[in-house]
């Protein structure tokens, strides 16, 4: 079901060849954002919503029936950038990472499901990888329509983001919430300091969560930054119950650097900020 679409005028898909695409697909909502990186301008940002459903099958049939009928997905890009949001990764230094090694890296934290294909995304500002799954069936739809595509985790945007522009010495927190889980990041004097995901069932155990990890690093609730983006409504009382506990609690503007169509403010932006930022970890 076709949950929004912002189109700008100058969006014209004789010209997609030139065009960049990034796709985020969860097990509820399927989005993509199209990129003229002449202009480093978004001309199209479209977002479907669906059932959630653990079953890698239902996945399978929601993601191909988008793709099997969108126009703007019946096209060839210039590049393709595909965020799967999955809960399972680990991350590692670069001194350590060997690719011929990835299922054993994988299997020390998480299971390994039989179809699960392996890939991991290189986080040049940490100078570690982040080795994630990908249902293969899945990922040979995306591939059987550009071969060109790249593979990323919902954490890699988000942690480049905020190491390649955070400003210099300062302690902050990132979460992004997806349905059911959460991306939780710690940055300080420049450098990664915690990255891990939780699964919530409810605000508390989220709420507990952060907590968990503000107390772990021994940061101040008071003074510490907390940056929420994904899957939160600004106007529930979710957000208004972690200012209690977080005194510097904000969300997280679109990326900088890109132009957006004008029809761009009826969507809460920080809820879109791993797609329009993915583009940056090409």
């Amino acid at each position: 079901m076709l949950q929004f679409e912002l189109l700008d005028e100058t969006l014209d898909l004789n010209k997609t060849p030139y065009y960049h695409l990034s796709i985020q697909a969860s097990l509820d909502g399927f989005l993509f954002a199209i990129l003229d990186p002449v202009k480093s301008k978004y001309t199209g940002i479209k977002g479907y919503r669906f059932d959630a459903s653990t079953d890698p099958d239902l996945q399978y049939q929601n993601i191909q029936g988008i793709l099997d009928a969108d126009p703007f997905l019946q096209r060839t890009y210039q590049g393709v950038s595909c965020i799967q949001v999955e809960n399972r990764s680990t991350l590692l230094p670069a001194a350590l990472f060997d690719r011929d090694h990835l299922k054993l890296y994988f299997e020390f934290n998480h299971v390994l499901n039989d179809l699960d294909e392996l890939h991991f995304n290189y986080l040049k500002p940490a100078d570690a990888y982040l080795v994630f799954p990908v249902h293969s069936e899945i990922a040979n739809l995306y591939l059987k329509k550009w071969v060109n595509i790249r593979f990323f985790h919902q954490a890699t945007p988000l942690a480049d983001l905020l190491l390649s522009h955070g400003t210099a010495g300062e302690k902050l927190v990132a979460v992004n919430f997806n349905t059911g889980h959460f991306d939780i990041l710690a940055v300080g004097n420049g450098k990664l300091k915690y990255l891990n995901n939780f699964k919530f069932r409810s605000e508390e155990d989220a709420l507990y969560f952060v907590l968990f990890v503000y107390d772990k690093l021994g940061l101040d609730q008071e003074t510490t930054p907390l940056l929420i983006s994904g899957e939160m409504d600004k106007f529930t009382e979710h957000p208004s119950r972690l200012k209690r506990y977080f005194k510097k609690l904000s969300f997280q503007p679109a990326p900088s650097g890109f132009q957006y169509p004008p029809s761009f403010q009826k969507v809460q932006e920080h809820s879109l900020l791993n797609l329009l930022r993915v583009y940056r970890c090409e």
